[in-house]
């Protein structure tokens, strides 16, 4: 739950951060956003593997990804790029927190 929450928080740290600050100076924000992403994530991904939950470990995985993105996107990339790692994190929490299976895919 910890890594989830500065997943999400450093996600909305590069999102305002893109937002806020002209081109060149985003990197300064965006860099050390992303590499705090990809090794917070790396832990969250270790930490959703066992036990298997499967809905976070695909969203911690994809975070990973988007942390490389983030560190070497420039320009107008960085802005999904930061959005998605927010939604994702939201996802995650909201799956963990009902079990790890979303609604939609528990049979009924």
């Amino acid at each position: 739950m910890i890594l989830r929450a500065l997943l999400l928080l450093t996600g909305a740290v590069a999102l305002a951060g893109s937002i806020a600050v002209d081109r060149p100076e985003r990197f300064s924000i965006t860099a050390p956003c992303g590499l705090l992403v990809i090794v917070v994530a790396a832990g969250a991904i270790a930490a959703d593997a066992v036990p298997l939950r499967r809905v976070p470990l695909a969203c911690s995985a994809a975070s990973l990804v988007l942390g490389g993105v983030l560190v070497v996107g420039r320009g107008e990339i960085q802005i999904p790029v930061a959005a998605a790692i927010v939604a994702l994190q939201v996802a995650a929490l909201a799956a963990q927190s009902r079990g790890g299976v979303p609604r939609i895919m528990r049979s009924r």
